[in-house]
């Protein structure tokens, strides 16, 4: 199986720096749509044989946008972005001048955050959900080419998953930027990074 993350474009909170996760659901900007659109052109719809999608509007407008409408979409409730308890829809910056320790040295939440952010996932909880779709998704899909749209904490949880490594060890994710994974499924499905938040997909240079 070969395997392609995409994160959403650039959405109405993204560009007004506010904290967005499972419970806020903004709709891609006027930039969001624009640049999804122009990556649209670097994939081969007929290479593709599912899409999968966060049911947040920003990914399943993302989704549509990069198949050009032609491709049925699955959508899948644990591929949804972090739930943020109730730091969600707020501005970043005063919860960092609030609480700096839940933030790491890049400006991304640490683990310390869940201390403070009541009734928010923790990161131990949103790779559970990544590792339940991907374990049903190798069940369905061997042999094929999936494209799955979410979130960057959902594709950093699934690497975190699949590589069994912290995710704080993985980079913040780009709007639009693929992630690509090949599957051994003769060797236990033994995983192998391709690619990591390019701009442009790789797989279909792949043979």
């Amino acid at each position: 199986m070969k395997l392609i993350l995409v994160r959403h474009g650039i959405s109405e909170h993204n560009v007004g720096n506010i904290v967005s996760g499972s419970k806020s659901d903004p709709e891609l900007s006027k930039d969001g749509i624009i640049n999804t659109k122009n990556t649209s052109q670097f994939i081969d719809e007929a290479k593709i044989d599912q899409v999968y999608s966060s049911p947040l509007t920003r990914a399943y407008q993302t989704a549509q946008i990069l198949t050009n409408g032609n491709k049925t979409i699955r959508v899948d409730k644990r591929i949804v972005e972090m739930n943020f308890g109730d730091w969600d829809g707020k501005e970043t910056k005063p919860i960092y001048d609030k609480y700096p320790d839940a933030f790491d040295y890049t400006g991304a939440f640490s683990p310390n955050f869940i201390k403070y952010d009541k009734g928010a996932e923790s990161y131990d909880d949103l790779i559970d959900r990544c590792n339940s779709f991907m374990h049903d998704l190798k069940k369905k899909s061997a042999g094929q080419t999936v494209l799955v749209v979410c979130h960057g904490f959902t594709i950093r949880g699934i690497l975190a998953d699949l590589f069994h490594t912290d995710i704080t060890s993985i980079a913040a994710v780009n709007n639009v930027s693929f992630t690509e994974i090949s599957f051994d499924e003769q060797h236990f499905w033994a995983p192998r990074l391709i690619s990591f938040n390019r701009e442009k997909p790789a797989y279909f240079a792949v043979k």
